[in-house]
């Protein structure tokens, strides 16, 4: 599919560079709001010149980012976050 995923990113780092992310262009497309928003679980979905990106944090994994593999990528090497092309829930699918 093409998607890549930075995860386990600790959340100060993952505020920052969210705050990052939308100070270069990236505008907010979604952001989750339920009763429990960035208390147990935050998403914000950003979009920018047709790229998309997900970004999904929890007080037990923390943050993630997960999009286009290219720009992942890129992202990864200008934060030195490791990068991955396993889903940010993957560890929770049930295994055959």
């Amino acid at each position: 599919m093409g998607l890549a995923t930075i995860k386990d990113i600790p959340t100060e780092q993952f505020n920052t560079l969210l705050d990052s992310l939308i100070s270069s262009g990236w505008q907010k497309t979604y952001v989750y709001d339920g009763f429990d928003a960035w208390i147990d679980y935050g998403q914000v979905k950003l979009e920018k010149d047709g790229a998309r990106l997900n970004c999904e944090w929890d007080n037990w994994t923390e943050g993630s980012i997960e999009g286009q593999a290219g720009l992942i990528k890129e992202i990864g090497k200008s934060y030195g976050l490791r990068v991955t092309d396993e889903w940010r829930w993957s560890q929770y699918d049930p295994k055959p």
